[in-house]
């Protein structure tokens, strides 16, 4: 192996690493100042309180949406056992889990590199996800935003991974399918970007297996039946037609499919040219070409199929939000097609790098100069995006400037007036430090405004309105 080669990847695992800690220290310290929103993160548990745990599931089932499993986290949410701190904790779980997804993706696609390379590229997704989230309130902090995205996509990294083992290994086949299945079953009842990104995952297996290998097995079946049962649960809802019947565009099949197109469009420009994401595709390109043949396996597929697949996925996100509601997607929606544009462009790369590798040999001899050269133009980049990332920015700010803690200690405030008060209705001030990374909503100054009702049931109040300013 090139000399130099060898230094770039000792390096390259370096300034990986700095890359992440670059984001994810400041993404860890604003959760200790995190706390439950009065934005839905209340209703839930005041639900529960009045009508039992089961009873009140079965509300929002019928009444609001078919998103089963989001549903049932949403009422397990810490609040349930009177909890604030775990508030704190879940995001610095969701951290955790999202890094060990992307490692463990990165691990099962290019095994033969170490573990530091994989940690590396895990890092530079996280990274660069960061850099261009639409919201991360909503992707790390905000309760009811979290476990219905940010949540299922961790679990469906995991499902390739699981589904990936099953097919490689000879033993524990029957704890990986119940595994798998039970992954199906979990991320397709959170939400309908995640059910949609799950057929067409179910699809592609059987359309691979079925055309490529003709063989149906076991799993196959297995995931077939139980996502047809799981998407039946999820359309089932009574609940799903107040989403539906709530704009005169929704259900425009022609207007929603047009539409998803071009918002991903749109989106894609600035992912691809707004980051350093060229930069670091060059960079992958030489990991690719130092990489046996052998054991690039997972990357041998038709380029048009993992084209279309890329595609398919990308806009088959954005596709529920003009087709039921007739809006364009909401910033949580964004965040998860982002994170898998930004995964499945690294994939696609890597098929048709396999591709071209295998019938044309090139190669990639690379001086020290062109090294260094590389080199500059990835620490240019990243510096200038890094910058310049209105994210970053948002996150050191927040925590740096005090606004954060100032949040914080507002609202524990606000706890304690509710608490110490004698009388039956509350006034409270609004919160005055409104940091981006961490706020999201608030109560209003109607007392009968949903949010309102739900805190003030979940703190045993007649009412908790916000005092008027000026």
């Amino acid at each position: 192996m090139n000399r130099f080669y060898k230094k770039y990847r000792t390096v390259g695992n370096s300034i990986n690493m700095l890359l992440l800690l670059s984001v994810l220290l400041p993404l860890l310290a604003l959760s200790y100042f995190n706390h439950p929103s009065p934005a839905d993160d209340y209703c839930y548990i005041d639900t529960v309180f009045k009508y039992s745990w089961l009873e009140a599931m079965n509300f929002y089932y019928s009444g609001w949406t078919g998103r089963y499993f989001g549903i049932f986290l949403n009422h397990s949410n810490p609040l349930l056992f009177h909890s604030i701190t775990g508030f704190k904790v879940i995001p610095v779980v969701l951290f955790a889990a999202m890094l060990f997804a992307l490692y463990n993706l990165f691990r099962h696609l290019t095994p033969t590199l170490s573990r530091a390379a994989h940690l590396g590229f895990a890092g530079v997704v996280f990274f660069l996800y960061i850099l261009k989230m639409a919201s991360i309130v909503e992707g790390f902090y905000w309760m009811a935003a979290f476990v219905t995205y940010t949540v299922p996509n961790i679990l469906t990294l995991l499902w390739v991974t699981v589904v990936l083992d099953w097919y490689r290994q000879d033993t524990k086949k029957k704890l990986l399918a119940v595994l798998a299945n039970f992954l199906v079953f979990a991320i397709i009842g959170c939400s309908e970007t995640n059910l949609i990104i799950m057929v067409m995952l179910l699809g592609a297996l059987w359309f691979y297996r079925l055309v490529f290998h003709r063989k149906i097995d076991g799993l196959m079946m297995s995931l077939l039946i139980v996502g047809a049962l799981s998407i039946y649960l999820f359309l089932a809802a009574p609940g799903n037609q107040a989403r539906l019947d709530g704009n005169p565009l929704s259900r425009n099949i022609v207007f929603s499919v047009v539409s998803s197109f071009k918002q991903l469009a749109i989106l894609s420009f600035a992912w691809i040219f707004k980051t350093p994401l060229l930069i670091f595709s060059m960079a992958w390109v030489i990991v690719l070409s130092k990489i046996s043949v052998g054991a690039r396996n997972y990357f041998s597929m038709p380029v048009w199929f993992a084209i279309l697949l890329y595609i398919g996925v990308l806009a088959g996100q954005i596709f529920p939000s003009y087709y039921g509601i007739g809006i364009e997607p909401s910033l949580r929606a964004v965040n998860c097609v982002y994170l898998f544009f930004l995964i499945g462009w690294f994939y696609v790369i890597g098929v048709i790098f396999h591709y071209f590798h295998k019938r044309y040999a090139p190669n990639f001899p690379l001086s020290f100069l062109r090294y260094g050269v590389l080199y500059s133009l990835l620490v240019i980049s990243i510096a200038f995006s890094f910058f310049r990332s209105a994210n970053v920015k948002m996150i050191y700010s927040d925590l740096l400037k005090g606004r954060a803690a100032a949040f914080s200690r507002e609202t524990d405030e606000r706890y304690a007036m509710i608490q110490n008060s004698k009388t039956r209705i509350v006034y409270l001030p609004p919160i005055k430090t409104r940091p981006s990374s961490l706020y999201f909503d608030d109560i209003k100054t109607n007392r009968d405004h949903w949010w309102n009702k739900c805190m003030a049931g979940y703190f045993g109040k007649e009412a908790i309105i916000m005092k008027e300013t000026k």
